[in-house]
């Protein structure tokens, strides 16, 4: 491996080291209010988070966007070679830019704040000249995203998605099962929580991702063995639609766990990276359910029991 790479896997390590982590967002989460949960995030890689008066959207975003200068702080360590990667991760980010200018174009007057992407956008600078929703459709066409096959919102959220997880999984074999696994969740909503069913453009987006015979599926259990072994993992022990959300979370677990150990990998290469990047992103999801939490005054909930 070359300098470039020595050079990211130490900067990775280090800023994993920066995490809150499941203690401190248990304490965030019994807060009795949300502004002083916000307020233990001074001095944390999350402190734009924690003026006072920030709303718990407003937060939410904030904790987001540290998350993505993190992103993009580890990029500028990548060598060339791994650009691809570095963008592939960083379309998470670009994805939600083009989810809210979608909605700015459906309603007319309706403003929105976009995360500032640097180097790692994709296509964003021309999605974001568009003034329609059918000119929108098709930027995304022309792009690495591919036509939606739809250019309401609802359709760009899950089509955005898929189109995402597959461009990690094709630059970073380690991620297949977090991508399979995260698809699975995906199509496991709109087959057995909407009352529509999944839409054909669904469909073919989740086809590269997890086959077609989950569609013909009428449970969870039926659900798990019509999607490749790679993602099954992610509903054992779920039996009920209304379980999900502890799917959803066991895919954060994984996520983090798998992040650990490759952040342990011995050799200077992409492991230690994409291992840096997998906890600091949990970390940040954690940190939005702890204030959450806190917003709610309830103290530590469900999802951090299982994150803890």
């Amino acid at each position: 491996m070359g300098a470039g790479w020595v050079a990211a896997t130490v900067r990775a390590k280090a800023m994993a080291r920066r995490r809150i982590g499941a203690g401190a967002a248990r304490r965030i989460a019994g807060s009795p209010n949300l502004s002083d949960g916000l307020g233990l995030l001074r001095g944390t890689a999350y402190t734009k988070a924690s003026a006072p008066g920030t709303s718990l959207p407003a937060a939410e975003r904030l904790v987001a966007a540290a998350e993505l200068w993190q992103l993009r702080v580890l990029a500028g360590w990548l060598p060339r070679s791994a650009v691809g990667l570095a963008r592939a991760l960083g379309a998470r980010y670009e994805r939600a830019n083009i989810e809210t200018h979608a909605r700015s174009l459906a309603e007319p007057g309706r403003s929105g704040q976009y995360y500032d992407l640097g180097s790692l956008a994709l296509s964003w600078p021309r999605m974001a000249g568009t003034t329609s929703p059918q000119a929108l459709r098709e930027a995304l066409a022309a792009s690495p995203w591919g036509d939606p096959g739809d250019s309401t919102v609802e359709a760009l959220h899950d089509v955005l998605a898929l189109r995402w997880l597959r461009m990690v999984a094709a630059e970073a074999a380690p991620t297949i099962e977090w991508v399979t696994g995260a698809a699975a969740l995906l199509v496991a909503k709109q087959l057995l929580v909407t009352t529509t069913g999944p839409a054909d453009w669904l469909v073919r987006a989740a086809a590269p991702l997890v086959g077609t015979n989950w569609v013909r599926a009428g449970s969870v259990s039926a659900l798990r063995e019509a999607i490749p072994v790679a993602g099954r993992w992610v509903l054992e022990g779920v039996d009920a639609p209304s379980g999900l959300w502890r799917a959803e979370t066991g895919l954060a677990v994984r996520i983090e766990s798998d992040g650990f150990r490759l952040l342990r990998h011995g050799t200077p290469d992409v492991e230690p990276f994409l291992g840096a990047i997998a906890v600091l992103a949990v970390d940040g999801w954690r940190v939005r359910v702890a204030l959450g939490d806190a917003a709610l005054g309830a103290g530590p909930g469900e999802v951090l029991d299982v994150l803890a």
